[in-house]
């Protein structure tokens, strides 16, 4: 994969275990979605697997490596027309806190570049900014 968009990495003011927990298992973010979303987008989430469909697309992701307290990558999942990988990277620092990354490797072809490319890095930056949000100032259980 030729196209690599990394995320800034953000201090979490909770222990690597805590943070690769919730992000190594997908039945875990359904207490993070609402049941507006996932109707709306006809999600159907699994331990190991979330698909949906937006924009007439089949869009989903499933778990392909796990490195137990420092790396989650998932790949796409279903009838999705772009090959991607997305790593959730996680380091240590101290006890009961670690910094988290996330990476985004994609090869668009050409009509998906002209299409996509700025927007890629737009999401995962947004991405970023929500996981680091919902960690630092409590939202839900995390």
């Amino acid at each position: 994969m030729s196209d690599c968009i990394e995320g800034r990495i953000v201090r979490i003011s909770r222990p690597a275990e805590a943070v690769y927990m919730i992000f190594s298992d997908f039945s875990h973010f359904v207490r993070f979605i609402s049941i507006d979303v996932i109707e709306k987008y006809e999600l159907k989430i699994g331990e190991e697997t979330i698909i949906g469909k937006a924009y007439g697309f089949e869009l989903g992701m499933q778990i392909a490596e796990r490195t137990p307290f420092s790396c989650i990558v998932y790949k796409q999942y279903g009838r999705m027309p772009i090959e991607f990988s997305l790593a959730v990277n996680i380091t240590t620092l101290a006890p009961g806190t670690c910094d988290f990354q996330l990476i985004l490797e994609t090869e668009l072809p050409g009509i998906y570049k002209m299409m996509l490319g700025n927007k890629l890095q737009e999401v995962v930056d947004k991405l970023t900014d929500n996981i680091e949000a919902g960690f630092n100032m409590g939202v839900g259980y995390i």
